[in-house]
């Protein structure tokens, strides 16, 4: 006689019911598109691995699915296929109506096997009914193959009004090949699943009580590879701007809340062979089954890996025929925090082997590092030997600089390749000091085993470095007398000498304001650099070029060549280096000059996640671009955040009058902006001397000088800078400059009441950039520039294109949010006209017209001005402003000085765009 079956457990309405959905949830709709499908197939499938969201998407279709939901999570007790019978049956039969009582009742009594019990239930659903949605979350815990078996045989043979959702962390065994190929399955894994940037910018500004600037948004994501788990420890976390930084910095060093979910989440089910294989690859970039199987010293790897893919660990294929994987950012670094803890002696090893591993499958760069990594000096020096010029010939200095820094001095010295690459790495970090050094030990290590003449060849290509050297410090005629020697003499060691030297006497010239010169020397050393294929030397000269083009006031010229280098890099399939950076940067000024901000923010960050590994000292010129755009923008707490940025980056290091010519600029329009009186006085005392003229940096320091000026109500010594620069500037051909130049006069004329000068440099700026095609420079002036612009109108007679540009730029001005402090825009004779013209006026305006003072100060009250502040800024007793509102207030039959205020917004709202 068989035992009695015990009594089933009570079931958990918990288990049934669907969680409750998260506070805060961020809307996608790009993930709209899979659910219009869900009626159309058998089985959806979610995909990830944990902390994905993949039970929340779920929660969010389910909610808004058209017909009945049936929700079950599991359990590791439903691999007992009683217990997950059950619980399948009761939620089914809830969303039918009780619709299967006879199937129901075999499942309580537990007489049946699961298969058979599934086919009584498939026997009794009827044949039709409104849409089911039958959700199972967390599939990956059925691991019971009796239970697998019967589920994917209901799947086979559900009715056509139910559709399976299943979450699984692991590929499910319910045949997906098959239904993959009859158009029955629905996926969603990793890639669809991860927040883009987008995404994640609108969940913080839902979520966090400051506002993150986009460059904080994009490193973010990129170091969190668009987790949502980690995207909800950033908002429980950050409070605060600096609070951001500080989230990143742990997320980088290992955050301890990530370690602790990976440990309890993801680790502890996996076996000692999956561990060992995990650790023994984490530290590579990027991986195959061959390299996988030296570091693993094992012969199995591909069978590991598709493995770890069907589990759905942290891993990611990055290629369509699934041969490379790489690691999920955090989970690579969480295995290299694990390996470091636990079995620290294993790491010189494993970066050793997989350095001979890389070098074998013809992977250099990955090499370098891991030789480094390893300190081992003898197979960094392989390396190098093998695959030094080409690294300078691909700009990796960075990676030059690590690989040399791992060699005893004495090695480097005994190699005139490694002499010479150590030349260039410490000129490029500004350690000029040392490069005279290393030429020194080189030529005391080397001299005496060459000949005469190959020392001679030697000491010309030593001399490209010391002309660039020479150029840094700002000595353009020993650096023109150095790379002239250099180009005397074909290079003996690298190629690439004649052209950096080329290079290097081109900059020169450039810096001395001969353009047409330095062009010519650009563009042949852009062709030599293309013959002996060193991309780097290729895109410098590009940007070199795109650099003259700007400064010629050609700029649609100098994006094509931005392009040209972009493409170029492109087909040559070349890795990001920070000359990269410099087209982005480059090409995002000549975006903000036509004032298209979003394409030009994008060029910024751009810019910064190219040198994210370099170091934070080389973000300062992207800092710059991102504060200027904000500033176009209007965002001030955004534009204070990057101006905090570039002070603290200013006070901790040197920087080229270039790089520091564009900081102060747009440090300049925002302490004008907020009216930051003492930061402009400071800036004066400490700011770089004035030059020549000669070049577009010496110009843009020198209007530096004139807008601090002009700032403080100092123009009698902003207009003789001003009139210097304009004069250097026409005599080098700077026409970009000298249009800038003549808006800035104009600014100045007008702000000295000299109406007909300004307006004759107002129309000179605007003849100008019917070719340079600038925008943001005329823009800079602010709301005032709409004062003059329609003087001009009113008073010049313009031609058809310098008309059009006019209605564009007072457009354009209109819509810009000013956040200054102060009065936004000054009254002028053509201004009035124009308000009195608009047919929404007064009709009291139009019969009892305000005197030009009036005006101005129904503008100032308008502006939030107390009578003695606005006697101040007119320069008269604050009698005489009494006496003039009591004469505005009768004309406008008016008592109060709110109704004056709203008058003033009706009226200015009109012209200034608001």
């Amino acid at each position: 006689m068989n035992a009695a079956m015990p009594a089933p457990l009570p079931l958990i309405p918990a288990k049934m019911s669907r969680p409750p959905m998260p506070r805060g949830l961020l809307e996608r709709p790009r993930l709209d598109e899979w659910f219009q499908r869900l009626g159309e197939v058998r089985l959806a499938l979610l995909r990830a691995p944990s902390g994905f969201g993949k039970t929340t998407l779920a929660c969010q279709w389910a909610g808004a699915f058209d017909g009945r939901v049936a929700w079950l999570q599991l359990h590791p007790g439903d691999n007992d296929p009683r217990q997950l019978a059950r619980y399948l049956l009761h939620v089914i039969d809830a969303q039918l109506e009780h619709g299967c009582p006879r199937s129901l009742l075999l499942a309580e009594q537990g007489a049946e096997v699961f298969d058979t019990l599934l086919t009584h239930l498939l026997a009794e659903l009827p044949v039709e009914h409104e849409p089911l949605l039958l959700v199972l979350d967390d599939f990956e815990i059925l691991s019971s193959a009796e239970v697998i078996g019967a589920l994917r045989f209901f799947l086979r043979n559900m009715p056509a009004w139910m559709t399976l959702l299943v979450c699984s962390r692991s590929l499910p065994e319910l045949g997906v090949a098959d239904l993959r190929v009859k158009h029955q399955l629905l996926t969603v894994d990793t890639p669809h699943l991860a927040f883009e940037t987008e995404e994640v910018q609108a969940l913080l500004d839902l979520a966090l009580p400051v506002a993150i600037n986009r460059e904080q948004v994009e490193r973010l994501n990129r170091r969190i590879g668009g987790w949502p788990c980690a995207l909800q420890l950033a908002v429980q976390e950050v409070q605060t701007g600096r609070g951001m930084d500080l989230f990143l910095e742990n997320l980088q060093l290992g955050h301890p809340c990530i370690r602790d979910y990976m440990r309890e989440q993801v680790m502890e089910p996996l076996g000692a062979a999956t561990l060992d294989f995990l650790q023994s690859t984490c530290l590579l970039e990027r991986f195959d089954a061959s390299l996988a199987d030296r570091l693993t010293q094992g012969s199995n790897a591909r069978g590991m890996l598709e493995q770890l893919e069907r589990v759905g660990l942290f891993m990611q294929p990055l290629d369509g025929l699934r041969q490379w994987y790489a690691y999920h950012p955090l989970f690579a670094l969480f295995l290299q925090g694990e390996l470091r803890i636990h079995q620290p002696h294993k790491l010189s090893d494993l970066h050793l082997r997989a350095a001979e591993a890389l070098l074998a499958e013809n992977m250099p760069e990955e090499a370098a590092r891991h030789a480094v990594q390893a300190g081992c000096a003898v197979q960094v020096g392989k390396v190098l030997e093998r695959h030094g010029k080409q690294f300078y010939r691909q700009g990796r200095l960075g990676l030059l600089q690590q690989c040399l820094e791992t060699l005893p001095e004495a090695v480097i010295a005994g190699s005139p390749l490694f002499t010479l690459l150590q030349a260039w790495v410490s000129q490029n970090s500004y350690q000029f000091d040392q490069v005279e050094r290393w030429f020194e030990a080189g030529e005391q290590a080397l001299q005496e085993s060459c000949s005469e003449e190959d020392w001679a060849r030697i000491v010309s290509e030593f001399n490209a470095v010391r002309a660039q050297v020479a150029m840094n410090r700002g000595d353009e005629q020993q650096a023109i007398t150095l790379a002239n020697e250099a180009l005397a003499c074909e290079p003996l060691i690298m190629r690439t000498s004649r052209v950096a030297a080329l290079s290097g006497l081109a900059e020169a010239h450039f810096v001395q304001g001969l353009l047409p010169q330095a062009q010519k020397q650009y563009e042949e050393a852009e062709r030599r650099a293309r013959e002996i294929r060193a991309s780097h030397l290729v895109v410098w000269n590009l940007c070199q070029l795109s650099e003259i083009a700007i400064a010629q006031g050609y700029l649609q010229k100098a994006y094509s060549l931005q392009e040209r280098a972009i493409q170029y890099v492109e087909q040559a399939e070349l890795q990001a280096t920070p000359i990269m950076e410099f087209i982005y940067r480059v090409r995002g000024q000549v975006l903000l000059e036509w004032h298209h901000l979003d394409a030009a923010e994008q060029c910024a960050l751009q810019g910064i996640q190219i040198l994210e590994d370099v170091g934070d000292r080389w973000f300062l010129q992207c800092y710059a671009l991102l504060a200027g755009i904000a500033h176009a923008r209007g965002q001030q707490a955004v534009c204070a955040d990057y101006i905090g940025r570039m002070q603290s980056m200013l006070a901790d290091d040197d920087y080229h009058i270039d790089w520091l010519a564009n900081a102060h600029a747009v440090m300049l329009s925002y302490w004008d902006s907020t009216q930051d009186k003492a930061a402009i006085q400071q800036w004066l005392l400490t700011a770089p001397g004035l030059q020549r003229g000669l070049n577009h940096f010496a110009q843009l320091n020198g209007r530096n000088h004139m807008r601090a000026h002009l700032s403080l109500k100092q123009p009698e010594k902003a207009l003789p800078i001003l009139r210097q620069l304009q004069a250097d500037a026409e005599q080098h051909g700077l026409v970009m400059d000298l249009n800038r130049n003549h808006i800035l006069l104009a600014q100045l004329h007008w702000q000295r009441e000299g109406r007909q000068q300004a307006l004759d440099h107002l129309q000179q700026a605007l003849t100008l950039a019917s070719s340079t095609g600038a925008i943001g420079s005329f823009l800079r002036i602010g709301k005032p520039l709409i004062v003059m612009l329609k003087a001009l109108q009113h008073e010049r007679q313009l031609d058809e294109l310098e008309s059009q540009r006019v209605d564009r730029l007072i457009q354009l001005a209109q819509q810009q949010r000013d956040f200054s402090r102060a009065i936004r825009i000054t009254l002028d004779e053509a201004v009035i006209q124009d308000i009195i013209n608009r047919p929404d006026v007064p009709e009291l305006i139009r019969h009892s017209p305000l005197t030009r003072r009036e005006w101005q100060v129904l503008s100032l009250i308008h502006a939030g001005q107390s009578n003695e502040q606005i006697a101040e800024h007119l320069n008269v007793a604050p009698t005489t402003i009494k006496t003039h509102i009591r004469s505005l207030y009768q004309k406008l039959n008016i008592t109060h000085r709110n109704e004056a205020v709203q008058l003033a917004r009706s009226l200015l709202s009109k012209i200034q765009g608001e």
